[in-house]
């Protein structure tokens, strides 16, 4: 059992190992060939992106769906979520180890990452509303880590893990505040 434990440790950190945030489209491409975009995919992505106005490519690979958002045709991946592939009898629910290999395979040299408090940006709540908001997140396993150079893993529901550079929440400020000053500039003098 132990050595079957190894074995997928092993086969995990090979196969998530080369899929890095901060990678571009083209270095993803020679991992996993031509994204999967389909019309399903791309109509998820609208109503769901990973980052507002950014390009969006999912990739299979070896039973595991990556979606990855860049700002730029050949710029960074901003963003990335990995999910399993559902498939008859398999356990959909990210194990620790799994868990473990992508972190693995998102630290560059020099750097380690280190449990944060669970901090969704996506919320209203402040003070003490976000503190127990927190508490809440980690009692139903909501986890959230970030690296020293400030990059996040957030565990989902056991479900999605998401890696995050720290430039991307300051990049959806700025098309926040352009989106605002845009619908500003659209009121007519009366």
């Amino acid at each position: 059992m132990r050595l079957l434990i190894v074995t997928v440790l092993w086969y995990l950190f090979v196969a998530l190992a080369d899929a890095r945030i901060g990678e571009t489209p083209i270095q993803f491409a020679d991992r996993y060939g031509a994204p999967k975009d389909s019309s399903v995919t791309k109509i998820a992505d609208s109503h769901s992106p990973l980052v507002e106005s950014a390009i969006h490519h999912t990739y299979e690979y070896q039973g595991w769906r990556i979606r990855a958002a860049f700002a730029e045709l050949n710029g960074p991946a901003l963003r990335m979520d990995y999910q399993k592939i559902i498939t008859a009898g398999m356990n959909p629910a990210i194990q620790e180890y799994e868990l473990q290999a992508i972190m693995t395979a998102n630290t560059p040299p020099r750097t380690s990452w280190k449990t944060k408090m669970y901090d969704n940006p996506n919320s209203p709540n402040k003070g003490l509303a976000k503190f127990g908001e927190a508490y809440i997140a980690n009692a139903i396993g909501e986890k959230m880590w970030q690296r020293t150079d400030g990059a996040i893993i957030w565990l989902h529901n056991h479900l999605i893990v998401r890696v995050e550079l720290s430039e991307v929440r300051a990049y959806e400020e700025q098309l926040k505040a352009a989106k605002e000053q845009k619908t500003l500039a659209s009121v007519p003098s009366f």
